[in-house]
């Protein structure tokens, strides 16, 4: 880092309510530190602002300094080009308002999704959240998102209402369709290029009972049940169905009956009563005997507990990719690639059925993200706690599925790291572009997904 830009970083920290950490402080490992601990991201300073004026003064310091901002709630996305540029972390914006008569939910930057259902437990309404708790509300939404209610109501970029930043230029801004159609187009899962946002609006959706949770089976009765559950998927458009397989690993902190094995999961969220719900999964529970049940009727503010999802950060090579085929073969296909990918440490891979309100085409002119027509989108991890472990050979099995049943399009949160390019077409990109350059021309403001690689 040249003197000039060290000088400016020390006099942004004498001048923030906030704070600024540096690379020679102590602190600065822990603060840079992503969810995916693989990634060695290394900005040049760490920000936590305290208020929207902070986040100006980050902003004009990083411009007259030569310096890029980027924006990581939890580091989620994170990447390890960061040389040059701010990383605002905005866990001090944590303003969390539900209108139930309004049907919006208000939060600022630094909510994760597991705070926000909590709120919304008792209210008869869900919003579009992600499976895990600790995932961030306006980062999920931003970059497309997808929740186990959107084959019900859509994908969560789509139910933003409306986004409250700070631009490039340093100006405040509420941006919604009656202020700016094409920006909030491109907010709309174009993701964090286009400012530094401090607040969004989402709409939230009637659900006054919800039904659902996992089932486990073992691996020999896996290509049954997985081929039952994308039937199940295709017959129900309005089911939330996860579907996959896990490898578990060998160690005494494991659950006696899933310590060591490879099984096959499938969960269920159900938006209506427990009746229809119970017998939706009994087509999966007439296939095979599960080994785990945990079907219940819950609050939206345990919507968690389906994926029971791990809420520490740790390191993995992740790959996700839009799958275009769903019959038996195909399922038969999948459990033989991810049986040959454990072998090797592959830990999870998993199917979010699509259809239903995802493939509705709503209109280039209201979202970035569009209609997803492929039937599934896979994602899938290696964790990386041996250092002996390959995580290429662990993932190529299903890189070499995913090749031969590609799909175009998909929503950029569950195909991992990577440009838009890898899912939006030429249009959208260029329209992104074009939004960009009105917005940012000199690239002052990073986002942790460019636009093209």
């Amino acid at each position: 880092m040249t003197d000039a830009r060290a000088t400016a970083l020390e006099d942004l920290r004498t001048t923030l309510t906030g704070t600024l950490v540096l690379p020679a402080d102590a602190e600065y490992d822990a603060a840079r530190s992503p969810w995916n601990l693989s990634v060695d991201q290394r900005p040049a300073a760490v920000a936590t602002p305290a208020d929207v004026a902070d986040v100006q003064a980050i902003l004009a310091a990083a411009a007259s300094a030569g310096l890029g901002v980027t924006t990581q709630p939890n580091g989620h996305g994170a990447t390890d080009d960061l040389d040059g540029v701010i990383l605002i972390r905005p866990s001090a914006f944590d303003e969390l308002t539900v209108d139930v008569e309004g049907r919006t939910l208000r939060v600022g930057a630094g909510v994760n999704w597991g705070a926000a259902l909590q709120a919304l437990d008792g209210t008869g309404l869900v919003g579009l959240a992600g499976s895990n708790p600790e995932v961030n509300v306006v980062g999920l939404a931003l970059n497309g998102g997808h929740s186990m209610f959107s084959r019900s109501f859509g994908l969560t970029a789509r139910s933003i209402a409306a986004v409250e930043l700070v631009d490039a230029a340093g100006e405040v801004r509420r941006v919604s369709d009656a202020d700016d159609a094409e920006l909030i187009w491109a907010l709309r899962g174009g993701g964090g290029a286009f400012g530094v946002v401090t607040a969004i609006e989402l709409e939230l959706f009637p659900a006054d009972a919800i039904f659902g949770g996992g089932l486990v089976f073992p691996s020999e009765s896996a290509v049954p049940v997985i081929s039952a559950a994308f039937a199940l998927a295709r017959d129900v458009p309005e089911l939330g169905l996860d579907i996959g397989m896990m490898q578990f690993p060998d160690l005494d902190v494991m659950p006696p009956h899933l310590r060591g094995r490879v099984v096959a999961s499938v969960g269920i969220v159900h938006l209506g009563d427990e009746a229809t719900g119970r017998a939706h999964a009994e087509r999966l529970l007439a296939v095979a005997e599960p080994i785990a049940n945990s079907l219940t009727v819950f609050t939206v503010g345990q919507l968690a507990a389906v994926a029971a999802e791990p809420t520490d950060p740790m390191p993995t090579a992740d790959f996700g990719a839009s799958i275009g085929s769903d019959d038996d073969a195909f399922a038969a296909e999948f459990v033989e690639a991810f049986i040959a990918g454990a072998a090797h440490g592959l830990t999870r891979a998993g199917f979010r059925a699509m259809g239903g309100a995802t493939a509705e085409e709503l209109g280039a002119e209201l979202s970035a993200v569009g209609a997803v027509h492929a039937p599934l989108v896979l994602s899938s991890g290696v964790l990386l706690m041996n250092p002996a472990l390959d995580p290429d050979a662990a993932l190529q099995p299903l890189r070499d599925l995913a090749a031969r049943h590609a799909a175009q399009g998909g929503v950029p949160t569950m195909l991992g790291a990577g440009p838009l390019s890898l899912v939006y077409p030429p249009a959208v990109l260029d329209r992104l572009t074009a939004v960009k350059q009105r917005v940012d021309p000199t690239g002052l403001i990073r986002s942790n997904r460019a636009i093209r690689g």
